[in-house]
């Protein structure tokens, strides 16, 4: 384990060194097939002279490179290896990073920059990296994959075979799976088939005689509902609401729950508070409202475009109108382009859309997989209704379905929701709602403004790559 973690750390220090010496050499090339060569929408030859000439703010440039790299996910190994689109991914992260690099020259009254130079530059540094990210990507696919040994509770081994779907991935390998008892009971010779054929291994006894047998690299402890949730989730169900700490364990530490207090000198993780006693919600619903303001008049071209479409596409309204379930459990009219047909849901009545839903026009799956369907969305932001970054809104039929059957799913209702989120950069149209209720509790506990412009460059991504949910 070791011999990996130094070998996983060398390829990201070499990625890292690579990009830093490609970033170099894309900005030499991209001068010299300015000076040298006729480009399209290019009116003549840049003269030799004028390089010279040119104030050249090359290491802010290429840092901005590995701040936007690092957080489009290009140092991400385990991305890199579950099927990184390098071409496209890179196109997406260095076009961000070019109008970084404009809008640097811009506000250091550096107008003169030739802008041909800086597109030329954003072209072959984009195939570079893309070179880069699909050599390295070849090079751990074929490394043998991580071995993984799933522990836990039947039901929840269960429940997560059915989120992966296939238990052979080309990065991962899940070799079986041990049984442990759920509150006391007996394993018994009564454990389910799991998908894929994947085998019973044994029990908790086991682990020692296992790890070595079946070179598990990796084992994945699946936590059954324990009487800690059970009360919390009543607790929550309260009108009022108390704070809740819990004195951690040694395994609550190692997974990161850091003590928060203490009482006397005992030390206590509060794990219900009001997440808006932050500063951060503060500033996060001013930038929420600039933002949407400047993303509104900027997409204007796209929601014109989009309305056209949507009206000749199949007969009804350009916009869908749906109620939500807001902050603090109150219901709200959500914005939308419409995707379905008119009347979808006349006899069916309230439905989950799925990934091949058949009720959505052909131009509504173009919207969808684009995202251009929420821009209206950003309406909703600017009444106070939404948020850019959070839980992803409800509608009540399915809200009250989920709080009667999700432990802590009432939780999610203590922020604004928002257009995007943690769930929908990570999750696919599968996901169950039970995991994606894990993502957006990290995202409430753990917020940040960093963790929302992480979320946004993963949008971009989801955006441009048409995964995701």
């Amino acid at each position: 384990m070791e011999r990996r973690g130094l070998r996983e750390q060398s390829t990201i220090a070499l990625l890292i060194l690579c990009d830093l010496l490609w970033a170099v050499v894309a900005y030499a090339i991209a001068f010299f097939l300015r000076v040298y060569f006729p480009l399209p929408l290019t009116a003549d030859f840049l003269p030799p002279a004028r390089v010279f000439e040119l104030r050249h703010m090359l290491p802010a440039i290429v840092l901005a490179e590995l701040v936007t790299l690092y957080f489009f996910g290009f140092y991400d190994l385990r991305a890199l290896r579950a099927g990184f689109r390098p071409m496209v991914n890179s196109v997406v992260a260095l076009f961000v990073h070019m109008l970084a690099t404009t809008a640097l020259y811009f506000f250091s009254g550096d107008v003169s920059f030739p802008r041909s130079v800086l597109v030329v530059y954003w072209l072959v540094n984009a195939a570079g990296v893309a070179a880069i990210r699909g050599w390295v990507g070849r090079r751990l696919a074929a490394s043998s994959p991580t071995r993984v040994l799933l522990v836990g509770t039947a039901e929840e081994i269960a429940q997560f075979l059915e989120g992966v779907g296939e238990p052979r991935l080309h990065h991962v390998d899940i070799v079986g799976a041990v049984a442990v008892p759920a509150d006391g009971a007996g394993n018994g010779h009564t454990l389910p088939r799991l998908a894929g054929g994947l085998p019973w291994l044994g029990g908790a006894a086991d682990l020692p005689r296992l790890l070595a047998e079946h070179d598990v690299g990796e084992i994945v402890l699946l936590s059954p509902l324990s009487w800690r949730d059970r009360l919390v989730d009543r607790l929550l169900r309260q009108n009022r609401r108390p704070r809740v700490s819990v004195v951690p364990s040694v395994y609550d530490i190692l997974v990161g729950r850091v003590s928060s207090g203490r009482i006397h000198d005992i030390p206590v993780v509060e794990v219900v508070k009001n997440p808006r006693d932050d500063l951060a919600y503060l500033f996060k619903r001013c930038t929420d409202f600039l933002v949407a303001g400047v993303l509104l008049v900027a997409t204007l071209p796209i929601v014109l475009v989009a309305a056209v479409a949507v009206k000749l596409g199949s007969p009804g309204p350009i916009f869908y109108r749906q109620r939500r379930v807001g902050q603090g459990g109150a219901q709200f009219t959500i914005w939308k382009f419409r995707t379905m047909f008119e009347n979808a849901e006349q006899g069916s009545g309230p439905v989950l859309a799925s990934h091949a839903d058949e009720r959505v026009t052909p131009v509504g799956r173009l919207l969808r997989a684009s995202r251009i369907d929420e821009i209206p969305q950003l309406w909703n932001v600017l009444n106070g209704t939404m948020s850019l970054i959070g839980p992803r809104p409800e509608r009540p039929e399915f809200a009250r379905r989920y709080a009667e059957e999700i432990p802590g799913y009432l939780e999610r209702l203590q922020v604004k929701p928002g257009l995007t989120g943690l769930a929908q950069v990570n999750g696919e149209y599968h996901t169950s709602p039970a995991y994606k209720l894990k993502y957006d509790l990290a995202y409430i506990y753990n917020y940040s403004i960093t963790l929302d412009l992480k979320i946004m460059a993963e949008t971009v991504k989801v955006m441009v790559t048409r995964r995701g949910v």
